[in-house]
């Protein structure tokens, strides 16, 4: 997967305003606009794994394995980028961690019969981390981190905004396959409205020109 340049979406942005004689979009306001679009992108396939905990192809960039992390007092800090947990395992063994709701937890604890062990360890989430039982064995786990806000960075030169991608330039999370979506979402929060047909068509024209 190659991730989705900042400068690509930049300069076709450019390129269909001018097209639509709507005129020049300040850096500022294209950096404003590509965040609200990402985070757009991002919350609508944020839904589906909500609902069916299923990860769509087109956030598997925002998938991430964990370090090794120690729990203390049975609390597993999460990760600071982390956006939702997918799961988790004990790293000696690599036993999988089940997961359990609130009350599924208070119920396998008060089992005689199958409580969780470090055969059958079992974890749920808190508001503070990630409780997990038995609860002195280091963990590693998977999650949905959360989507860093692109920037087009620059430098002016002569008068003009250069793109400057040495600085504190940060190309969008998700793969380049989602361009024509992500640059319409980016078009409408500058106020340029157009259907996927016809950015499709602009796409075509933006590729030849290089």
């Amino acid at each position: 997967m190659a991730a989705l340049g900042v400068d690509k979406v930049f300069r076709f942005v450019q390129f269909v305003s001018n097209k639509e004689s709507r005129g020049w979009i300040a850096p500022e306001e294209f950096n404003i606009a590509a965040e609200i679009s990402q985070i757009t992108a991002y919350s609508k396939r944020e839904a589906v794994f909500l609902v069916s905990k299923q990860v769509l192809n087109d956030m598997r960039p925002f998938m991430k394995n964990s370090a090794t992390l120690t729990p203390a007092a049975g609390i597993i800090t999460y990760p600071t980028d982390m956006r939702h947990f997918i799961s988790g395992w004990y790293v000696t063994g690599e036993e999988s961690i089940t997961e359990y709701t609130q009350g599924e937890w208070r119920l396998a604890h008060g089992s005689t019969i199958v409580p969780p062990t470090a055969a059958y360890p079992a974890c749920v989430q808190r508001e503070n981390g990630l409780e997990v039982s038995p609860a002195t064995v280091n963990v590693e786990m998977e999650y949905l981190a959360a989507p860093i806000a692109p920037e087009w960075d620059y430098t002016v030169v002569s008068g003009r905004p250069v793109y400057n991608p040495a600085g504190s330039t940060v190309d969008f999370g998700f793969d380049e396959i989602l361009f024509l979506e992500i640059a319409m979402l980016v078009l409408a929060n500058v106020g340029i409205n157009l259907g996927m047909e016809n950015i499709a068509q602009y796409g075509m024209a933006f590729n030849k020109q290089g």
